[in-house]
């Protein structure tokens, strides 16, 4: 996977947000940790607040029961008649949150109460009371509903004074009683407690009593009333916020179930406040971190770097005298800057031998050349001279003063490239160029950029030149009609395929014996370019067909694109 390009700009932001990463992670493991520890703390403080409301609760109740206890053993309570009615009328004007006081024999038949309804003194309200009475002198019952309002059943024993058992006392404390000491009681903004009976049945709440008092608690709560062990949990309780629940069951001996909740959003704000504060404090320290990143990057890091850039553009643009001029130290920058100039002042020194060895290499191809046509006029001055009283014809003369002559021209094409080697085309065009005529060319060439080493760049112009030499003579180039054309290809196995066709010429017919000049041909070019020559003399003119080695080139090059037909793929020279 290739790497994102990133700017020096960017990888120092990146590295220093790298850099911040453990930072934030012990950030976050602390915010973690006293998250941890303050639910852990609220739920304590939550199961340590119902406690106390049981307490609380059961400190009430425990006056209710000794009020109760206290009128049982009244004298005169027991006995119906006036003088026990008017004791429980005046003790109904001194507790008014007492709704109900009912004394009854042991088969809870009503003897004297504070109301003669029949509603309020059927036997039935008091069953589950007495049934509880059987083992204990003081008993708490459930939710009921009495003429004055809904209230909490309760009782306890009245015995004789030899101590067996004579009946019951049964009260009744109203709720809204119950709601207003709940009232009176300090409360942390959202908290709630709620009490209930045995059965679930919400007899005091707090806040919101004139919605829930009276309401049975959902089925999916009820093991927390009925269950033996207080506890803890987080609900969302049904009047909005979440809270933090510690509860008591209505199984402890109390009777009933004390719940008090902690609102989650108030008990974590403090958290929550010293999470915002790190969050903050974390993201201007992460920013300042940035920008001071940025600064010094580029003070100390970008600008060197922009320093050694600059120099390297500068030499490169043709400023060689350019350097970064840092001074040798043991910083990484200044050492990479020496490297650079030493670098640079290397290869300045090396461009400097470089063009003194070209120039002094030109000069010596020059004086080559002109020792070469000083050489090659003094050979056919020679000849001249040595053949003028000989018998030697005209024409075998001409010959060899013209293969003087190609050799000089196709020597200096390679000396005026300065080079080795030579494009085929440029020596096909030497050898060829003094039989074309100008106004009307008669030789055409086709065929891709191929580079001859020198030796076989002489050889094939000297072959070009005896069969220019021979169509002149013989073939095409002797009459006004006729023409050449050449054609030539590299092949995938990197041999050079070369064709040479006349057209338009006089018929001709092969000859009886090979001459000089096909000689001369096959010979130097089997020899120099290590090819293969083939004649074909077709009834409309001669077909020369040569295949030279891969030796004949100057380096391994591509083959040109496409099957080669060097006869189809001439064309006309403009």
């Amino acid at each position: 996977m290739k790497a994102p390009s990133l700017s020096l700009s960017h990888r120092l932001l990146l590295l220093t947000a790298v850099a911040l990463l453990p930072a934030l992670a012990i950030l976050g493991f602390n915010e973690f940790s006293l998250r941890k520890a303050r639910e852990a703390e609220v739920h304590a403080q939550a199961l340590r607040m119902s406690e106390q409301a049981s307490l609380e609760l059961e400190r009430i109740l425990a006056g209710a029961a000794a009020l109760m206890i206290a009128v049982a053993n009244a004298p005169g309570v027991g006995e119906s008649g006036d003088n026990c009615r008017a004791y429980m009328d005046r003790l109904s004007a001194l507790l008014p949150q007492v709704s109900l006081l009912n004394i009854t024999d042991l088969d809870g038949q009503s003897v004297c109460a504070t109301s003669g309804r029949p509603e309020d003194l059927r036997p039935a309200l008091s069953a589950p009371v007495r049934a509880a009475l059987a083992d204990k002198m003081f008993a708490v019952g459930e939710y009921t509903l009495v003429t004055a309002g809904p209230a909490l059943l309760m009782g306890t024993q009245r015995t004789a004074a030899d101590g067996s058992l004579q009946g019951f006392v049964i009260a009744t404390i109203g709720l809204d009683y119950l709601g207003s000491v709940l009232k009176e009681r300090p409360f942390a903004q959202g908290s709630a407690i709620t009490i209930a009976d045995r059965n679930g049945i919400i007899i005091a709440r707090e806040p919101l009593p004139e919605r829930f008092v009276g309401m049975k608690v959902p089925d999916e709560y009820m093991s927390r009333i009925t269950g033996l062990a207080a506890g803890t949990m987080q609900i969302m309780s049904p009047d909005g916020p979440e809270r933090i629940v510690g509860y008591q069951p209505a199984t402890r001996p109390l009777g009933l179930y004390v719940s008090t909740g902690i609102p989650v959003l108030e008990a974590m704000a403090p958290i929550n406040e010293a999470t915002l504060r790190g969050v903050l404090l974390a993201g201007i320290g992460g920013v300042l971190a940035m920008l001071l990143a940025l600064i010094i990057g580029r003070r100390f890091i970008r600008r060197p770097v922009l320093r050694l850039l600059s120099t390297i553009h500068a030499w490169r643009a043709g400023n060689h005298t350019a350097r970064t001029g840092m001074l040798p130290g043991r910083a990484e920058f200044h050492q990479v800057g020496q490297a650079i100039d030493n670098l640079l002042d290397e290869l300045d020194r090396r461009q400097t031998a470089q063009l003194e060895a070209e120039q002094h290499r030109d000069l010596l191809a020059r004086e080559l050349d002109h020792r070469i046509k000083n050489l090659l006029a003094t050979v056919q001055a020679v000849a001249r001279q040595s053949f003028r009283d000989a018998q030697t014809a005209e024409t075998a003369l001409q010959a060899f003063y013209g293969r003087l002559a190609v050799m000089a021209d196709a020597h200096k094409l390679l000396t005026a490239q300065q080079n080795e080697s030579a494009d085929i085309e440029a020596v096909i065009r030497t050898a060829i160029d003094p039989f074309s005529g100008s106004e009307h060319p008669r030789l055409g060439l086709s065929g891709p950029s191929v580079q001859l080493h020198a030796k076989a760049a002489l050889s094939l112009a000297m072959a070009l030149h005896e069969l220019c030499t021979n169509a002149t003579k013989y073939g095409a180039l002797s009459s006004e009609t006729g023409r050449v054309d050449i054609g030539w290809a590299l092949t995938d196995d990197h041999k050079i395929l070369m064709t040479w066709r006349e057209s338009g010429g006089p018929p001709i017919n092969p000859p009886e014996t090979r001459g000089f000049g096909s000689r001369m041909i096959e010979r130097a070019l089997a020899a120099d370019l290590g090819a293969t020559v083939m004649f074909d003399y077709a009834p409309d003119g001669l077909i020369c067909t040569i295949v030279a080695a891969e030796t004949a080139l100057a380096d391994r090059q591509q083959p040109s694109a496409g099957p080669f037909e060097p006869v189809r793929a001439a064309v006309r020279r403009p």
